[in-house]
């Protein structure tokens, strides 16, 4: 379980870039702990795009999941597959 927090919305746009920039103090380092990242900020950017109806921020958002979602693939395979 990370100690990213789950509930963003009563954070400011500067206190998100600042948990996002802490998050990567120490870098992750197992795939496990990167997925988390990539989870978190995609968090982030959709909160962002959301909140400032920012397209960039969607898209950064987008991306990280798709990060998030390869690298738990990966997990998943090196654990020998799916069902």
């Amino acid at each position: 379980m990370s100690d990213f927090p789950r509930d963003l919305s009563g954070l400011s746009s500067p206190e998100l870039v600042r948990l996002l920039l802490d998050a990567t103090n120490p870098p992750p380092t197992t795939d496990a702990e990167r997925a988390e990242f990539f989870d978190f900020k995609a968090r982030v950017f959709a909160t962002l795009a959301h909140r400032d109806e920012n397209p960039a921020a969607s898209r950064f958002a987008a991306r990280a999941r798709a990060d998030r979602d390869r690298l738990l693939s990966q997990i998943e395979d090196q654990r020998g597959g799916g069902l």
